[in-house]
C-alpha cells in the first residue's frame, strides 16, 4: 500500500471512529416502536449493493443514506483540489492573505496545521496540467493528484455527507 493510500485509509478510520460512541458513555435505548421500526427498514433493503436509508429513530423525520462515490462525488472533489492547490501555490502572497485563500476550503483540523506554513517555502506557483482523482477506499475520503510546476501534489479531501463539501484535509508532494 502507497503511503497516500495508507494516509486515506488511516483517516478514514479515524473519521469512522469519531463517529461512534464512547465506549465509557451509555448508549441511550430507543423506544420499542423505534427500534421496530428501524428493523423492518433495514430488513426490507432493495438491494445488496444499495445501502438502505438509516431511519430516523430520534423522530426529527430525517433519513440519512451514505453518501455516493460517483461521477459528481468525484468531480466535486477534483474541483475543490483544484480550487485549493490554486489558492496554495501562492508563494508570493503575505501568510494572512495566503491562508484566508485556503483555510475556507480546509477542513477544521487542518487549518491549524497550515496556520504555522510559511508560504514562501510552498515550492510550488502554478498549475500545469490536468488533474486526476483516485478511487479510494471510502465515499467519505477522496485523493486527487494535481500537477504543479514544482511536480505532482496529493491533495486528500474528506467529507461527511452528499450535502456536505469536500474539505482538504493535507496537500503533499506526490511521492514525498
Amino acid at each position: 500500500m502507497t503511503v497516500p493510500a495508507a494516509a486515506a485509509t488511516l483517516l478514514a478510520l479515524a473519521l469512522l471512529t469519531a463517529c461512534s460512541p464512547d465506549a465509557e458513555e451509555p448508549e441511550p435505548t430507543p423506544p420499542a416502536t423505534a427500534t421496530a421500526t428501524a428493523s423492518a427498514t433495514a430488513s426490507a433493503s432493495s438491494s445488496p449493493s444499495e445501502p438502505a436509508p438509516m431511519e430516523d429513530v430520534a423522530g426529527q423525520g430525517a433519513t440519512h443514506a451514505p453518501p455516493a462515490w460517483d461521477d459528481a462525488a468525484k468531480a466535486a472533489a477534483q474541483a475543490r483540489a483544484v480550487e485549493f492547490m490554486t489558492a496554495f501555490a501562492r508563494p508570493d502572497l503575505p501568510a494572512d492573505q495566503w491562508l484566508a485563500g485556503i483555510q475556507p476550503l480546509m477542513a477544521p483540523e487542518a487549518r491549524e496545521t497550515y496556520a504555522a506554513v510559511n508560504p514562501a517555502q510552498v515550492p510550488a506557483s502554478a498549475l500545469t496540467g490536468a488533474s486526476l482523482v483516485q478511487d479510494g477506499p471510502s465515499p467519505y475520503v477522496a485523493t486527487v493528484v494535481v500537477a504543479t510546476n514544482a511536480g505532482d501534489f496529493t491533495v486528500t479531501l474528506s467529507r461527511t455527507a452528499d450535502a456536505e463539501p469536500w474539505l482538504v484535509q493535507y496537500a503533499d508532494p506526490a511521492g514525498g
